[in-house]
């Protein structure tokens, strides 16, 4: 859910964060980290391709950390899309729009229902 919310009117992330989420599709992520013992999902940039290679070579967990140092807030607050960490959930894939927090909610309630409502169907 944090990413789609990520992309809501009321988040403060950088519109540069917001389109390259809404841009992604679903083979759009990948994972870093995972030697750190900390993986984190993020849209691939050049910044995950370095720390993937980095991982490959078995760069030191002092040196990752402070590769990735920043990386975060260049992203969300900063608007940098190549450079920084994009963190992003496998979900990146379907966001298709920025809109209010309020419709975000109302679409989820909404399926869920509607997806109750098939389940008790099959049943009864």
């Amino acid at each position: 859910m944090g990413t789609r919310f990520v992309c809501a009117r009321e988040c403060n992330a950088h519109i540069n964060f917001k389109k390259k989420i809404i841009g992604a599709n679903d083979r759009s992520t990948a994972v870093t980290g995972r030697s750190l013992g900390h993986p984190v999902r993020c849209i691939k940039n050049k910044f995950t391709q370095e720390f993937a290679e980095m991982e490959d070579a078995r760069t030191t967990p002092e040196e990752l950390d402070k590769f990735g140092s920043g990386k975060l807030r260049a992203a969300v607050v900063d608007g940098d899309m190549e450079h920084g960490s994009v963190m992003s959930g496998q979900i990146a894939g379907l966001v298709r729009r920025i809109q209010p927090a309020k419709e975000i909610i109302e679409e989820v309630v909404n399926e869920a229902a509607r997806l109750a409502g098939e389940i008790r169907d099959r049943f009864e």
